[in-house]
C-alpha cells in the first residue's frame, strides 16, 4: 500500500488538509520526506484509519455541542463489552498499567515507572481482540457493530528525550492507537500521592518540544492520529527551571530572607512523609512566598510598579528580577528550591489556561488534568481557550481529587448523571474517567468472590444465566471462537 504522502508535494497537501492545517510546524515537507523510509510504503494504515474515525466523531459532537464519553478499559474483555454497550472511544490509562502491569509485576501508585512499551502493548492487545471479534462477526454474519472502537492512549511524559518520544509514538501507531496524549510533567518524577509536593512540571517550551517530537513522527508516518496536549499545572507545586518567561507569573519566591533556604532546612531535617511535608509548608509560611510581580506590587508605589511592568513584560525571572531590584524589591526564588533543586510553582486554573493556550498550536486537543470538579473553573477554562482558539477541541477528566467524597455524597443521582452533558455543552468534546474500569472490576470481583466463597457454584450459575439472558457475548465465547476456528480449518481442508 502506498504512503498517503509519498512525495514532497503530497506531504505539502497533507499539511494543508483540513485535519492538519492548524498545526504550527517548524519543519518543511522536504525535511519530513527525507526522514521517511524509502519506497513510499504506508506503515500504519490501521492507526491512520482509526485516527480519521476519531476525528470525524469529535467533529460531529463539537458541531452538536455534545461530548464523547468513555472510561479506562482495564483489559480486552472490558474493552469488548464497552464497545457492545455503545461507547465510541476507549481509553488506555498509564495509571492502570502502573497498578497492574509493570515489568517486575509490582503494583504501585500512578508513577509512570513502567517501561515505555507497556502502554503500546496494552493497546495492541485490545486492538487485536477487536479484530478477532470483527472476524467472528464476519464468519457468523450476525452482527453489524463496528468492533474497532478508537483508542486514546496515555503517552505520559514521553518517557525520555525527543527521540524517545518519537519511538514511543511509533509503538502506539504500530499498535493501532487513534490518539495519544502527553503531559507536561517531568519524566520519571510523576507522583499522584495524596498530599505530595512532588508534582513537578517542565518549562512550557520544553513540553512544546515534546509535542513537536510527537507531531514530527506523526508527519513522518503520514497519519491523522489525534495529538492531545495535557497540562498538570492546575495542581502542580514544583517546576524544574525558572528559565521560561511563560512560567514567570507562577514561580514563587520568598520575601523574608532572615532564615535558611528551604533546601538547607530540609537537608538538616530527619523527618519523612507527612511530617516532612508539614515542615516544608511551615517554612513557606515563614518565608512569605509570592510571585515576583506580586512582590513588586506590594513593596513599591503604584508609579514604580507601572515603571516595572512594561519593560519586564515577556522577560524570564532572572531578567525581570534585575529590573525589580532597581526599585529595592526583596524577592528570591532560588532559596525556595527543594533538595532536588526544583522551584516552587503556584498551580491553579490560571496556570492551566496559560499553558493550554501555549500548547494549542501544537496539538489537536488541549486538556487540563483537573484535581477535582469545579464548574466555575471549567467555565473559565473553556471561555479562555475558545476566546483565543475558537472551536478548539478540549478534553476533561473525571475521578481525581475529592469528587467522590465531597460532591457525589450530597448531590442527587439526576444531578450527577447530568454533569458530563453540562461540561460537554461548554465545548469539551471528549470526557473520560481514567480508572473507572479498574475500580469497578475490583468492586464487582469482590462481591462475586465473597458470594462464591459462601455459596459455591450458585453465584456462578446465576451470573452465567443472567449474562445469557442479557446477550453478553463473552458468555458465548467458546462457541463464537469455535466458529472462527472451524472456518479456518474448513478452508485448509
Amino acid at each position: 500500500m502506498s504512503h498517503p504522502a509519498a512525495s514532497v508535494g503530497d506531504t505539502e497537501s497533507f499539511f494543508q488538509s483540513p485535519q492538519q492545517s492548524h498545526f504550527a510546524r517548524r519543519w518543511s515537507a522536504a525535511q519530513v520526506d527525507r526522514l521517511r523510509n524509502p519506497g513510499g510504503l504506508e506503515e500504519y494504515p490501521l492507526a491512520n484509519t482509526q485516527g480519521l474515525k476519531l476525528r470525524n466523531k469529535l467533529s460531529e459532537v463539537a458541531t452538536k455541542r455534545e461530548t464523547c464519553w468513555t472510561f479506562g478499559a482495564a483489559d480486552p474483555i472490558m474493552a469488548h463489552e464497552m464497545g457492545e454497550a455503545g461507547f465510541e472511544t476507549l481509553y488506555q490509562s498509564g495509571a492502570n498499567a502502573t497498578l497492574c502491569e509493570t515489568p517486575t509485576f509490582d503494583c504501585g501508585g500512578d508513577l509512570a515507572d513502567y517501561t515505555y512499551d507497556t502502554l503500546p502493548k496494552r493497546v495492541k492487545q485490545i486492538v487485536q481482540n477487536q479484530l478477532h471479534w470483527a472476524r467472528v462477526d464476519r464468519t457468523r454474519d450476525t452482527c453489524n457493530l463496528d468492533r474497532l472502537v478508537p483508542i486514546i492512549a496515555d503517552g505520559d511524559s514521553g518517557h525520555g528525550n525527543s527521540t524517545a518520544t518519537m519511538k514511543l509514538v511509533k509503538l502506539f501507531l504500530d499498535a493501532g492507537a487513534a490518539a495519544i496524549h502527553f503531559d507536561d510533567m517531568l519524566s520519571g518524577e510523576k507522583n499522584f500521592s495524596v498530599g505530595s509536593l512532588t508534582h513537578v512540571l517542565v518549562p512550557v517550551r520544553e513540553h512544546i518540544r515534546r509535542l513537536l517530537a510527537a507531531k514530527l513522527q506523526l508527519d513522518i508516518a503520514g497519519v491523522h492520529t489525534v495529538l492531545i496536549a495535557r497540562t498538570d499545572s492546575e495542581s502542580a507545586s514544583r517546576i524544574t527551571s525558572a528559565i521560561d518567561p511563560l512560567d514567570r507569573p507562577f514561580i514563587l519566591g520568598r520575601t523574608k530572607l532572615g532564615h535558611p533556604s528551604l533546601s538547607r532546612r530540609m537537608m538538616d531535617s530527619k523527618s519523612v512523609g507527612a511530617v516532612r511535608l508539614a515542615e516544608e509548608q511551615a517554612w513557606e509560611q515563614e518565608a512569605r512566598l509570592c510571585t515576583l510581580d506580586e512582590a513588586v506590587r506590594e513593596q513599591c508605589s503604584l508609579e514604580d510598579y507601572k515603571s516595572f511592568e512594561s519593560p519586564s513584560r515577556g522577560l524570564d525571572v532572572a531578567d525581570a528580577l534585575l529590573i525589580a531590584r532597581q526599585y529595592g524589591v526583596i524577592w528570591d526564588c532560588e532559596g525556595c528550591r527543594n533538595t532536588r533543586g526544583w522551584y516552587r510553582y503556584r498551580g491553579n486554573i490560571e496556570a492551566a489556561i496559560a499553558r493550554s493556550k501555549a500548547y494549542a498550536d501544537y496539538a489537536d486537543m488541549v486538556w487540563s488534568c483537573a484535581p477535582g470538579y469545579n464548574l466555575d473553573n471549567v467555565k473559565r477554562y473553556a471561555s479562555a481557550i475558545h476566546e483565543k482558539f475558537p472551536g478548539k477541541w478540549m478534553g476533561y477528566n473525571w475521578s481525581f481529587g475529592t469528587f467522590e467524597s465531597e460532591y457525589s455524597s450530597h448531590e442527587s443521582d439526576e444531578d450527577i448523571a447530568s454533569l458530563v452533558r453540562t461540561v460537554g455543552r461548554l465545548g469539551f468534546v471528549w470526557q473520560f474517567n481514567p480508572q473507572a474500569g479498574f475500580y469497578e472490576q475490583g468492586v464487582a470481583m469482590n462481591r462475586f468472590a465473597k458470594a462464591m466463597y459462601k455459596d459455591h457454584m450458585l453465584p456462578y450459575v446465576k451470573s452465567i444465566d443472567a449474562g445469557t439472558k442479557e446477550g453478553v457475548s463473552v458468555v458465548d465465547w467458546y462457541e463464537q471462537a469455535g466458529d472462527l476456528t472451524d472456518a479456518m480449518t474448513d478452508a485448509i481442508q
